[in-house]
């Protein structure tokens, strides 16, 4: 269960269980919503919560333990120190946000001894900033005061004991004695007039716990080292220890992998000619150690912006870096680095990242490369993630980064859906303009016959899609067709041109007039198509239809149905006339109808004599005509000139 902790930090989530718990704090993990993804490695804004209260003894007499330890952190900032966040009080207890990590003791049991060597390498770089630079002395340093990130990288923690050399004197390392680690206090520390050499009997200490067991087998000169630090670092007189800077000069902190982290991570100091050999040459060297280890400790400066930046890193190694690989074998050439477990382990979690660093040359990159590794993302992450920043691309003044951000938003549509990635309210303006016909595909298979290709139509070409009909001809000339696909409404072009004369066979006139084809239709008159009419073939028992004379000559058939269709082919021919009789379309308007005055005959019907208007003179009527009219309705009263006006009615109205 998590609450909210009403701390300065909004929307800052603290866990209830603690992760640690030491006499001076309780360390919680906790996460900050809507943060910026650089707090942690998994990109949900993970923190580190530390809560302290008040200790007794002098050392803390002015402010707590964990009130140093933050006021510490917040005045020496180093890549090898515990980052700090934020710090706030509530109630008596003080409150101390940092990066995400965790205690060493969680982890070290699962690192190998190339990740511990690098790991002492920062510890090492660490007090060396806080002895050369601050001329500060740490006074603890242990496996206590190490932490680890979510990419594997030790940070120095535990300055609660930190004071300058000044300060540091036997009273004051007396006071601190029963808080500090055992085994990491030197046994004649209260004999020895040179104090400022404590820190080195620490880190001894912490090579010889955290190296125990360990042997040449992956890290050289480790053997050798773990000797160098017994016989110097923890030597019974301090005058003879060395200084922490030359411990760095060590051949352990100088093999090719330690060679190729601290270039990567001194990039800034390295000439343009050093980088292009270095980046040339880096993957070849990388090969031949794990690629697990390759990736958690490296891929951070592999993808950090200053790599991403250099010209021949961007050409020799973001490529390889950004394509996964399904198997990886050594001296082979894959155009992925990783494999695809590693990959989505350590490399992807620094890709979501890096899209919210705001810098064109970066997102370039990413977009050019996109492709390859979007598919080792979730829906989850492409939609939560990903889509919002490319997104926020297409809005940029930038003509080349909005068009490489539309590509890249091409690729998620399938992926997401268009719905998701162009959002909005979408209409179907487009449709499939392929007949919709399941089996009626044309299916041909080509052979060699006499050096021409001959296509081999294995249907029949009436089972084919066609928009024309098909017709066989008989032993006997005459044409015939079954089972004709009429076509639908004709279209207005190209249907207006007709034979004047139109012959009908008595097969073909109950096809063509049954109701069952023309079951849509409720207009009879409908004009015939061009492929209708020149498909009704000429025969001997045919029907001349003569318009301009109205005669119908019949010729005596067997036909059982020739009455109807002869009024049928009539009315037919009727509308057909009447079409081709007008010029222009214009004539179908009643403004613009013409009229013959002397074609006026009795067949000839007028529609709008009715619509004449009738102008005549207001009547004069007498009340004497109207009381002599009759009227058989009870409702109507005509009053007597002899009856009482008194008088009620006279009528009965029950009759």
């Amino acid at each position: 269960m998590m609450g909210n902790e009403n701390s300065q930090l909004s929307g800052l989530e603290i866990e209830d269980k603690a992760v640690e718990i030491t006499e001076f704090w309780q360390q919680y993990q906790a996460t900050i919503k809507d943060s910026c993804r650089y707090f942690s490695l998994k990109g949900d804004g993970s923190v580190s919560v530390f809560k302290g209260e008040a200790a007794a003894g002098p050392l803390w007499a002015v402010s707590t333990p964990l009130e140093k330890f933050c006021n510490n952190l917040l005045k020496y900032r180093h890549p090898c120190i515990v980052r700090y966040i934020s710090a706030w009080q509530q109630r008596s207890t003080l409150h101390l946000a940092t990066e995400y990590v965790l205690p060493l003791s969680h982890v070290l049991k699962t690192l190998s001894p190339l990740q511990i060597c690098i790991g002492l390498n920062n510890i090492l770089r660490a007090l060396v900033f806080l002895h050369d630079q601050a001329s500060m002395s740490h006074n603890n340093v242990s496996t206590s005061a190490v932490y680890v990130t979510g990419d594997g990288q030790w940070k120095l923690g535990g300055l609660q004991y930190l004071c300058p050399f000044s300060e540091l004197t036997p009273a004051y390392l007396k006071h601190a004695r029963i808080h500090r680690y055992d085994k990491a206090i030197d046994p004649n520390e209260d004999s020895n007039e040179l104090t400022t050499k404590v820190d080195q009997y620490g880190f001894a200490v912490l090579v010889e716990d955290v190296l125990k067991g360990q042997s040449d087998d992956e890290v050289p000169y480790l053997t050798n080292f773990k000797k160098y630090c017994k016989d110097n670092l923890k030597n019974e007189d301090p005058t003879k220890r060395s200084k922490l800077s030359e411990v760095l000069q060590h051949n352990f902190f100088n093999h090719t992998f330690i060679s190729i982290y601290k270039f990567l991570t001194f990039l800034p100091l390295k000439s343009e000619d050093e980088r292009s050999e270095f980046f040339t040459t880096i993957l070849n060297n990388l090969k031949c150690y794990d690629e697990e280890t390759v990736a958690k400790q490296l891929s951070g400066l592999l993808l950090s912006r200053l790599t991403m930046l250099d010209a021949t890193a961007r050409r020799e190694v973001i490529p390889y870096i950004l394509e996964p690989c399904n198997e990886r074998q050594q001296n082979s050439e894959h155009p992925g680095f990783f494999s695809l477990n590693v990959f989505k382990e350590h490399v992807k979690p620094r890709l979501l990242q890096l899209f919210s660093v705001r810098d064109s040359q970066i997102r370039m990159l990413l977009l050019m490369h996109f492709s390859k590794y979007i598919h080792v993302f979730t829906h989850e992450e492409l939609s939560q993630h990903i889509l919002p920043e490319l997104l926020l691309g297409i809005k940029d003044t930038d003509d080349n980064l909005v068009a490489s951000t539309l590509i890249c938003l091409s690729v998620l549509v399938p992926i997401l859906g268009a719905a998701a990635v162009v959002g909005g309210k979408r209409s179907k303006y487009f449709t499939d303009g392929r007949p919709n016909c399941k089996n009626n595909l044309i299916k041909s298979t080509s052979i060699n016959k006499q050096d021409k290709k001959v296509y081999l139509l294995e249907k029949s070409l009436r089972e084919l899609p066609c928009s024309e009909d098909v017709y066989e001809n008989d032993n006997t000339g005459l044409t015939t067709f079954t089972n004709i696909n009429l076509n639908e409404r004709p279209t207005p072009v190209g249907g207006e041109s007709l034979e004047e004369e139109v012959i009908l066979r008595e097969s073909t006139i109950n096809q063509v007039n049954s109701e069952e084809d023309w079951s849509d239709w409720d207009n009879t008159n409908r004009q015939l198509t061009m492929a209708e009419t020149e498909s009704i073939s000429i025969e001997a028992d045919t029907i001349y239809l003569n318009t301009e004379k109205k005669e119908v000559p019949v010729i005596e058939t067997n036909v059982a149905a020739e009455d109807s269709a002869l009024k049928k082919s009539l009315l037919q021919k009727a509308a057909i006339d009447a079409k081709r009789n007008i010029v222009d379309i214009s004539e179908l308007d009643i403004k613009h109808q013409k009229t013959s005055n002397t074609k006026k005959g009795a067949d000839e019907f007028d529609f709008f004599a009715d619509m004449k208007p009738v102008i005549e003179k207001a009547a004069v009527v007498s009340i004497d005509d109207l009381v002599s009219k009759e009227f058989s309705s009870k409702l109507t009263f005509v009053p007597d000139e002899n009856q009482d006006e008194n008088e009620g009615w006279g009528e009965n109205w029950n009759d």
